[in-house]
């Protein structure tokens, strides 16, 4: 080897069960790179695992290569969730039963009830502050868990109606709810639990 050329041992490779080829740690990706984890389908920034090969786009946040195979979440207390690499049912894609959004990636999902979650709706705090209210925002797992009577549930933040079933971030000292998915905590590092 020329000894003008600074070697730089390539990393170890690993094998994750969601994908056919080894991956390579990466110390950093580039913030204007634009990246997406191909697991959670958040932007990559950081140290992240990439595929080997080169006409390959798989990456994974290392927190989604560390993810729990079976997750016994509060919002599905009955039955364990699989995480599935890819929509269930060989579909393109699911539809998240946390915030109505479809996912492509990661399912934590329940063959028995049909039920799948994000894999960051599976990581939402159970309190947030968010920008636009001066109280602490607490997560419910349907609008009918606040109380019962309530028939129906306005989302204060985009003013659209809220099925039963979605998530919801209410305040109970001033009837201010919206949905999971409008939620814009103070800081957003802090909206997931270790992602």
């Amino acid at each position: 080897m020329p000894k003008h050329h600074t070697y730089f041992p390539l990393r170890p490779c690993v094998k994750h069960y969601s994908h056919n080829h080894p991956l390579r740690p990466i110390d950093q990706i580039q913030e204007d790179e634009e990246l997406v984890c191909s697991g959670c389908g958040l932007r990559v920034i950081g140290s992240t695992l990439m595929c080997t090969k080169s006409d390959c786009d798989f990456l994974l946040h290392k927190s989604c290569f560390k993810l729990n195979p079976l997750l016994l979440h509060q919002s599905h207390p009955n039955h364990f969730l699989q995480l599935l690499p890819t929509p269930p049912h060989n579909a393109n894609f699911f539809i998240c039963d946390a915030c109505n959004d479809y996912g492509t990636g990661f399912d934590y999902h329940c063959s028995l009830c049909k039920f799948n979650l994000h894999v960051g709706c599976s990581r939402l705090l159970k309190t947030v502050n968010h920008m636009d209210h001066q109280h602490l925002l607490t997560l419910y797992y349907s609008f009918s868990c606040i109380d019962h009577n309530i028939t129906s549930f306005v989302c204060d933040a985009c003013g659209q109606h809220i099925e039963n079933k979605l998530w919801v971030y209410y305040c109970d000292k001033c009837d201010y709810g919206i949905h999971s998915r409008c939620t814009i905590p103070q800081c957003t590092d802090h909206i997931y639990d270790s992602v």
